[in-house]
């Protein structure tokens, strides 16, 4: 038996998920009630997979500017599946909870996602975020596809849950184009119990779409929000409150709902160009405007 299928038999044995909420913006075991977290997504920083020195310095950054979490891609920690314990008590030290991973459906391949999992968990994530697939078929899908599409994304939560994690769908522009269209199918079609979502609220405004609709719909399985924004166009990405949109119409969805989840602000992206100057405003940004 592998060490996730002892995981699950464990699990099961203790009474399945019982006292754990696994849906977004709760935390395992029921002593600490769900509350709205302000995240940072590390792309910002310029990190290199494996180089966790890097990786620990910008947890530190985010602790120093009021980040409670961090969301990261899966590359920059891999690398140290071989000293689990170890890099665990390194995160830990820094104070900065460890959420989630990020990669993509082409990636997550059934013989390596159920390791994912496992090591995932060891560490202390709470979540892995899976992109869609290829832009054409997010720009040009056919019923196939969805379904196709929707029952990977439910295996692959299948697995999570297992593993005591939450799979969240991250989306792009087109989920969002043409009133959200893509992105409400695409929960119609799968496993509330399996399925999340990491909504990025700036590729839905990119899309035309409407992500303050989108969380008065299905707040219950949102675990978490993206927060970006630009000026004139994708390629010139600004600081929360000096692009094109702000997000003040989503903050009231979200007191409207009651929502408990986390907000991450995700700068920059490109690691020869970091942007961690915007972390700081987006941070009082997401204060003043999300009251938290």
């Amino acid at each position: 038996m592998n060490s996730l299928s002892r995981r699950s038999f464990l699990w099961t044995a203790a009474g399945g998920l019982a006292g754990l909420a696994l849906g977004p913006g709760r935390l395992f075991g029921a002593a600490t009630a769900p509350r709205i977290r302000v995240g940072c997504q590390a792309n910002g920083f310029p990190l290199k997979p494996g180089d966790i020195p890097a990786l620990l310095a910008a947890l530190r950054q985010m602790k120093e500017l009021g980040y409670e979490g961090f969301e990261c891609n899966i590359r920059f920690v891999e690398p140290e599946f071989t000293r689990l314990a170890e890099l665990r008590k390194q995160i830990e030290a820094t104070g900065v909870q460890f959420i989630s991973v990020h990669t993509s459906l082409q990636l997550a391949k059934p013989e390596v996602f159920p390791h994912w999992v496992e090591n995932i968990a060891a560490l202390g994530g709470s979540c892995i975020v899976i992109s869609g697939s290829s832009p054409a078929e997010a720009n040009h899908p056919d019923a196939e596809a969805w379904r196709r599409k929707s029952a990977a994304l439910d295996a692959l939560g299948k697995t999570c849950r297992q593993g005591a994690l939450t799979l969240a769908y991250h989306n792009h522009n087109p989920e969002f184009a043409e009133h959200n269209a893509q992105i409400n199918s695409l929960a119609e079609q799968t496993d509330p119990a399996l399925v999340s979502f990491l909504m990025d609220a700036g590729h839905a405004h990119l899309g035309g779409g409407d992500p303050a609709a989108f969380m008065a719909k299905y707040s219950k399985r949102i675990y978490g929000c993206h927060l970006k924004t630009f000026k004139g166009g994708q390629a010139h990405q600004v600081g929360l409150g000096h692009g094109d949109w702000g997000f003040e119409d989503l903050a009231a969805a979200v007191a409207q709902t009651g929502w408990t989840g986390w907000l991450l602000s995700e700068e920059g992206g490109q690691p020869a160009a970091p942007d961690t100057a915007a972390l700081g405003p987006d941070r009082e940004y997401i204060r003043r405007v999300f009251g938290v």
